[in-house]
C-alpha cells in the first residue's frame, strides 16, 4: 500500500486549521539562524528551495508571515 505524502495544506485540514507544533518550531529556528547568519528572508527562502526537496510553498508562506516575528 502506497501512503500519500501530506503537505502542510494537508495538515491543516486534518488537525482543523492549526500546525503541527514540530514544524512551526523548527521554521521558527530557521528564521532565527538565518537572521543571524545576517540572510535575508529571500536568501532563506531560496536556501530551502536548494537544499530541502521537501519545502513547499506552505512553508515559504510560514516564513514570510513570521520573519519580522522571530528575533
Amino acid at each position: 500500500m502506497e501512503t500519500k505524502k501530506l503537505n502542510l495544506s494537508d495538515l491543516e485540514k486534518a488537525t482543523g486549521g492549526i500546525l503541527d507544533s514540530t514544524i512551526t518550531e523548527h521554521l521558527d529556528e530557521v528564521i532565527h539562524r538565518a537572521k543571524q547568519a545576517d540572510k535575508t528572508m529571500e536568501q532563506c527562502i531560496q536556501d530551502f528551495y536548494r537544499y530541502n526537496k521537501d519545502f513547499t510553498p506552505e512553508h515559504e508562506a510560514y516564513i514570510r508571515a513570521h520573519w519580522d516575528l522571530v528575533p
